[in-house]
Protein backbone atom coordinates (compact mmCIF):
# COMPACT_ATOMS: atom_id res chain seq x y z
CA UNK A 1 0.00 0.00 0.00
CA UNK A 2 3.04 2.50 0.86
CA UNK A 3 4.13 1.80 -2.34
CA UNK A 4 0.96 2.31 -4.34
CA UNK A 5 0.66 5.66 -2.36
CA UNK A 6 4.11 6.84 -2.25
CA UNK A 7 6.69 4.55 -3.46
CA UNK A 8 9.94 6.16 -5.50
CA UNK A 9 10.37 3.69 -7.41
CA UNK A 10 13.53 3.70 -7.66
CA UNK A 11 14.38 -0.08 -8.47
CA UNK A 12 12.31 0.02 -11.31
CA UNK A 13 13.68 3.49 -13.09
CA UNK A 14 10.69 5.46 -11.86
CA UNK A 15 7.81 2.72 -13.81
CA UNK A 16 6.31 1.71 -10.55
CA UNK A 17 6.93 5.02 -8.68
CA UNK A 18 3.72 5.53 -6.27
CA UNK A 19 0.87 8.13 -6.68
CA UNK A 20 2.37 10.85 -4.55
CA UNK A 21 5.82 9.87 -4.04
CA UNK A 22 6.78 12.98 -2.00
CA UNK A 23 4.50 12.78 0.27
CA UNK A 24 5.08 11.50 4.04
CA UNK A 25 3.69 8.39 5.92
CA UNK A 26 3.00 6.82 9.02
CA UNK A 27 2.42 3.49 9.18
CA UNK A 28 0.26 1.66 11.40
CA UNK A 29 0.46 -2.29 11.86
CA UNK A 30 -3.27 -4.26 13.04
CA UNK A 31 -3.25 -7.32 10.38
CA UNK A 32 -0.29 -10.12 11.33
CA UNK A 33 1.92 -11.79 8.99
CA UNK A 34 -1.15 -13.62 7.41
CA UNK A 35 -3.20 -10.88 6.84
CA UNK A 36 -5.79 -11.58 9.34
CA UNK A 37 -6.70 -8.76 12.33
CA UNK A 38 -10.61 -8.31 14.25
CA UNK A 39 -11.86 -5.05 14.87
CA UNK A 40 -10.54 -4.63 17.77
CA UNK A 41 -7.21 -4.60 16.42
CA UNK A 42 -8.14 -1.96 14.22
CA UNK A 43 -9.84 0.49 17.17
CA UNK A 44 -6.37 -0.10 18.45
CA UNK A 45 -4.64 1.16 15.58
CA UNK A 46 -7.41 4.08 15.28
CA UNK A 47 -6.69 4.94 18.93
CA UNK A 48 -2.95 4.97 17.88
CA UNK A 49 -3.64 7.46 15.00
CA UNK A 50 -5.34 9.81 17.39
CA UNK A 51 -1.99 9.63 19.67
CA UNK A 52 0.20 10.36 16.03
CA UNK A 53 -1.93 13.62 15.42
CA UNK A 54 -0.95 15.68 18.20
CA UNK A 55 2.73 15.34 16.59
CA UNK A 56 1.81 15.18 12.92
CA UNK A 57 -0.02 17.32 10.43
CA UNK A 58 -2.01 14.28 9.30
CA UNK A 59 -4.45 14.41 6.42
CA UNK A 60 -5.41 11.29 4.90
CA UNK A 61 -6.35 7.95 6.61
CA UNK A 62 -5.97 4.89 4.40
CA UNK A 63 -7.59 2.00 5.49
CA UNK A 64 -7.24 -1.03 2.81
CA UNK A 65 -8.39 -3.85 4.68
CA UNK A 66 -12.49 -5.04 4.80
CA UNK A 67 -14.55 -6.79 7.29
CA UNK A 68 -17.55 -9.50 6.66
CA UNK A 69 -20.82 -8.22 7.26
CA UNK A 70 -21.54 -10.83 10.42
CA UNK A 71 -23.24 -10.90 13.45
CA UNK A 72 -20.35 -11.75 15.49
CA UNK A 73 -19.20 -8.21 15.31
CA UNK A 74 -19.87 -6.56 18.40
CA UNK A 75 -22.05 -3.33 18.56
CA UNK A 76 -19.86 -2.01 21.10
CA UNK A 77 -17.01 -1.45 18.80
CA UNK A 78 -19.06 -0.94 15.66
CA UNK A 79 -20.28 2.10 17.82
CA UNK A 80 -16.32 3.39 18.64
CA UNK A 81 -15.60 2.86 15.14
CA UNK A 82 -17.94 5.31 13.65
CA UNK A 83 -16.93 7.50 16.57
CA UNK A 84 -13.23 7.20 15.42
CA UNK A 85 -14.24 7.97 12.09
CA UNK A 86 -16.50 11.15 13.02
CA UNK A 87 -13.67 12.18 15.24
CA UNK A 88 -11.25 12.12 12.45
CA UNK A 89 -13.43 13.69 10.02
CA UNK A 90 -14.36 16.91 11.96
CA UNK A 91 -10.44 17.00 12.40
CA UNK A 92 -10.32 17.63 9.04
CA UNK A 93 -8.82 14.33 8.11
CA UNK A 94 -9.81 12.59 4.80
CA UNK A 95 -10.74 8.57 5.68
CA UNK A 96 -10.08 6.57 2.64
CA UNK A 97 -11.32 2.47 2.87
CA UNK A 98 -11.09 -0.25 0.97
CA UNK A 99 -14.83 -1.38 0.04
CA UNK A 100 -14.01 -5.23 0.21
CA UNK A 101 -13.82 -7.60 -1.53
CA UNK A 102 -17.12 -9.66 -1.62
CA UNK A 103 -18.66 -8.26 -4.48
CA UNK A 104 -20.91 -9.22 -7.34
CA UNK A 105 -23.33 -9.44 -3.93
CA UNK A 106 -25.17 -6.75 -3.01
CA UNK A 107 -24.99 -5.15 0.35
CA UNK A 108 -21.44 -6.59 0.33
CA UNK A 109 -19.76 -2.82 1.16
CA UNK A 110 -17.20 -3.66 4.44
CA UNK A 111 -18.90 -2.11 7.42
CA UNK A 112 -15.13 -0.34 7.66
CA UNK A 113 -16.35 1.84 4.72
CA UNK A 114 -19.93 2.45 5.42
CA UNK A 115 -19.90 5.55 7.41
CA UNK A 116 -20.85 8.75 5.79
CA UNK A 117 -17.09 10.23 7.13
CA UNK A 118 -15.59 7.50 4.75
CA UNK A 119 -14.75 8.00 1.10
CA UNK A 120 -15.24 3.81 -0.11
CA UNK A 121 -13.40 2.80 -2.61
CA UNK A 122 -14.54 0.43 -5.15
CA UNK A 123 -12.31 -1.55 -8.35
CA UNK A 124 -13.34 -1.09 -11.67
CA UNK A 125 -10.20 -1.13 -14.66
CA UNK A 126 -12.16 0.34 -17.33
CA UNK A 127 -12.18 -1.92 -20.66
CA UNK A 128 -10.23 -4.95 -19.34
CA UNK A 129 -12.09 -8.31 -19.22
CA UNK A 130 -10.48 -11.25 -18.01
CA UNK A 131 -11.28 -15.08 -18.91
CA UNK A 132 -14.88 -16.38 -19.62
CA UNK A 133 -15.99 -12.05 -20.26
CA UNK A 134 -16.51 -11.07 -16.94
CA UNK A 135 -14.63 -7.73 -15.98
CA UNK A 136 -11.76 -7.87 -13.49
CA UNK A 137 -13.48 -5.55 -11.42
CA UNK A 138 -16.52 -8.28 -10.29
CA UNK A 139 -14.96 -8.77 -6.99
CA UNK A 140 -15.64 -5.20 -5.71
CA UNK A 141 -18.18 -4.85 -3.28
CA UNK A 142 -21.69 -3.62 -3.54
CA UNK A 143 -24.14 -0.89 -2.31
CA UNK A 144 -25.92 0.49 -0.85
CA UNK A 145 -24.22 0.13 2.18
CA UNK A 146 -26.09 -1.73 5.61
CA UNK A 147 -26.33 1.62 7.21
CA UNK A 148 -29.13 4.78 6.98
CA UNK A 149 -28.10 7.92 6.40
CA UNK A 150 -31.37 8.86 8.02
CA UNK A 151 -33.99 6.86 10.30
CA UNK A 152 -34.09 3.49 8.75
CA UNK A 153 -37.70 3.42 8.86
CA UNK A 154 -37.89 6.42 6.64
CA UNK A 155 -34.49 7.03 4.59
CA UNK A 156 -32.61 4.95 2.62
CA UNK A 157 -29.69 2.80 2.95
CA UNK A 158 -26.36 5.19 2.79
CA UNK A 159 -25.26 5.22 -1.00
CA UNK A 160 -21.43 3.22 -1.45
CA UNK A 161 -19.17 3.27 -2.86
CA UNK A 162 -18.15 6.39 -3.47
CA UNK A 163 -15.80 6.32 -5.91
CA UNK A 164 -14.22 3.53 -7.77
CA UNK A 165 -10.38 3.21 -8.94
CA UNK A 166 -8.19 0.72 -10.62
CA UNK A 167 -6.72 -2.61 -8.10
CA UNK A 168 -6.20 -5.33 -10.77
CA UNK A 169 -2.72 -6.26 -10.94
CA UNK A 170 -1.45 -3.56 -9.46
CA UNK A 171 2.40 -3.60 -9.43
CA UNK A 172 3.91 -2.30 -6.08
CA UNK A 173 6.55 -3.03 -3.74
CA UNK A 174 7.02 -6.55 -2.46
CA UNK A 175 7.72 -7.12 1.23
CA UNK A 176 10.48 -8.30 2.74
CA UNK A 177 8.57 -11.69 4.11
CA UNK A 178 6.84 -12.51 0.79
CA UNK A 179 10.29 -11.54 -0.59
CA UNK A 180 12.16 -14.00 1.34
CA UNK A 181 9.68 -16.70 -0.34
CA UNK A 182 9.93 -15.66 -3.71
CA UNK A 183 12.39 -17.78 -5.80
CA UNK A 184 12.55 -14.73 -7.91
CA UNK A 185 13.56 -12.30 -5.52
CA UNK A 186 11.60 -9.59 -7.18
CA UNK A 187 11.43 -6.08 -5.56
CA UNK A 188 7.84 -5.64 -7.11
CA UNK A 189 4.66 -8.10 -7.34
CA UNK A 190 1.64 -7.57 -8.89
CA UNK A 191 -1.63 -7.67 -6.64
CA UNK A 192 -5.13 -7.18 -7.26
CA UNK A 193 -8.04 -5.91 -4.51
CA UNK A 194 -10.56 -2.88 -3.28
CA UNK A 195 -7.27 -2.51 -1.13
CA UNK A 196 -4.93 -1.55 -3.97
CA UNK A 197 -7.31 0.65 -5.50
CA UNK A 198 -7.86 2.55 -2.24
CA UNK A 199 -3.94 4.13 -2.02
CA UNK A 200 -4.59 5.36 -5.33
CA UNK A 201 -7.08 7.31 -4.21
CA UNK A 202 -5.16 8.75 -1.03
CA UNK A 203 -2.63 9.37 -3.58
CA UNK A 204 -4.71 11.12 -5.62
CA UNK A 205 -5.66 13.53 -2.42
CA UNK A 206 -2.37 13.92 -1.26
CA UNK A 207 -1.45 15.62 -4.41
CA UNK A 208 -4.37 17.92 -4.11
CA UNK A 209 -3.32 18.67 -0.70
CA UNK A 210 0.70 19.36 -1.73
CA UNK A 211 -1.21 22.63 -4.14
CA UNK A 212 -3.54 23.73 -1.31
CA UNK A 213 -2.81 22.27 2.45
CA UNK A 214 -5.65 24.67 3.37
CA UNK A 215 -8.76 22.80 1.48
CA UNK A 216 -11.19 21.56 3.68
CA UNK A 217 -12.41 18.01 3.52
CA UNK A 218 -16.18 19.01 2.15
CA UNK A 219 -14.02 20.56 -0.66
CA UNK A 220 -11.59 17.93 -1.73
CA UNK A 221 -14.60 15.41 -1.63
CA UNK A 222 -16.71 17.43 -3.69
CA UNK A 223 -13.66 18.07 -6.07
CA UNK A 224 -13.04 14.20 -5.43
CA UNK A 225 -16.25 12.95 -6.60
CA UNK A 226 -17.27 15.99 -8.93
CA UNK A 227 -14.51 15.22 -11.43
CA UNK A 228 -14.90 11.59 -11.75
CA UNK A 229 -15.71 9.83 -14.98
CA UNK A 230 -19.78 8.48 -15.08
CA UNK A 231 -19.02 5.02 -16.24
CA UNK A 232 -22.56 4.27 -17.03
CA UNK A 233 -23.42 1.79 -14.13
CA UNK A 234 -25.32 1.82 -10.73
CA UNK A 235 -24.33 3.61 -8.13
CA UNK A 236 -24.27 0.35 -6.39
CA UNK A 237 -20.97 -0.29 -8.80
CA UNK A 238 -19.72 2.91 -9.69
CA UNK A 239 -20.31 5.17 -6.99
CA UNK A 240 -19.81 8.74 -8.33
CA UNK A 241 -17.24 6.83 -11.38
CA UNK A 242 -13.89 6.37 -11.96
CA UNK A 243 -11.07 8.56 -10.38
CA UNK A 244 -9.39 11.03 -13.02
CA UNK A 245 -6.16 12.87 -10.98
CA UNK A 246 -5.52 15.40 -13.70
CA UNK A 247 -9.50 16.67 -13.80
CA UNK A 248 -9.22 16.67 -10.42
CA UNK A 249 -6.08 18.83 -10.79
CA UNK A 250 -7.70 20.80 -13.03
CA UNK A 251 -10.61 21.62 -11.27
CA UNK A 252 -9.10 22.50 -7.66
CA UNK A 253 -7.48 24.98 -9.92
CA UNK A 254 -10.77 26.49 -11.20
CA UNK A 255 -13.72 26.00 -9.03
CA UNK A 256 -12.82 25.11 -5.19
CA UNK A 257 -10.54 27.57 -4.30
Amino acid sequence: MCGILAGNGKLSDTKYRGIAPQCSILCGKVLDEKGAGSLRNLLMGLEWTTEMMKIYPVRILNISIEMEQTAALKPDEVTLLHKYLEYFWSSNVMIVAAAGNKGPEPMSISPISESVECICVGCNDGDYVGAGGRTCAAYSARGPANVYDVNPAKGNPLKKPDIVAPGTDIVSCCNRVYGRNNRWRQPYIAKSGTSMATPIVSGALALCLQKYPQITNTQLKRVLLSSSRDLGQNWNVQGAGMLQIDKMLENINKKYI
